[in-house]
């Protein structure tokens, strides 16, 4: 069944399909290693006034579908990392405790974060966060609109924004290596 928004406009494969993220990510495999995926996300300049309508996060709900009363601001100064995840990912599982960790040890210091759940079904979404139990902020795509603006294909994608908002980090997959390099990078920025 093709999915559609209220004006009749066509909407992209929900990422929850493991059959639609193998098909994405084959062919997002090669243009990325072609070099043709530059920055995934745009974020607003931070000398102009910020449009709530231009957030690149804007979109996302809790998972009750409501949406977020606030975004983590990228480009307004602040160190931001927003990593992508399903409930049946088992990389994304790994990844948490990790993430989890990190948040924990730099918010004091102003690190933000938000978690999107890319589940179709938010309940699943629900009960694996009720298990996981992480102190960072949940969210969910509920239309993959944010999904396809950061240009997500495969789980988890984990991605860090600096202060004027642009990427310096993006890993995909869980390795305790890329783990490590992420938090290097959040030490470095915000102090030891």
């Amino acid at each position: 069944m093709r999915r559609t928004t209220t004006d009749g406009r066509a909407l992209p494969p929900r990422v929850g399909s493991r059959r639609a993220l193998l098909q994405a990510g084959a062919a997002l495999g090669a243009l990325a290693a072609a070099g043709a995926l530059g920055a995934c996300a745009t974020a607003p300049d931070p000398t102009t006034a910020p449009d709530e309508a231009s957030h690149p996060l804007l979109g996302l709900t809790d998972f009750d579908g409501r949406a977020l009363a606030t975004l983590p601001p990228l480009g307004a100064g602040r160190l931001v990392l927003v990593d992508f995840w399903a409930s049946w990912c088992a990389p994304c599982r790994q990844g948490f405790r990790h993430l989890d960790q990190l948040y924990r040890t730099w918010l004091s210091r102003g690190l933000q974060m938000v978690a999107v759940s890319v589940d179709d079904d938010p309940t699943a979404a629900r009960r694996f966060a009720a298990a996981a139990r992480p102190r960072f902020p949940l969210a969910w795509d509920p239309d993959a609109a944010v999904r396809e603006r950061f240009g997500v294909v495969n789980l988890p994608t984990t991605m860090l924004f600096d202060g004027d908002g642009s990427l310096i980090a993006r890993h995909v997959g869980f390795d305790l290596g890329d783990h490590r390099a992420l938090e290097e990078h959040v030490r470095r920025l915000l102090g030891s």
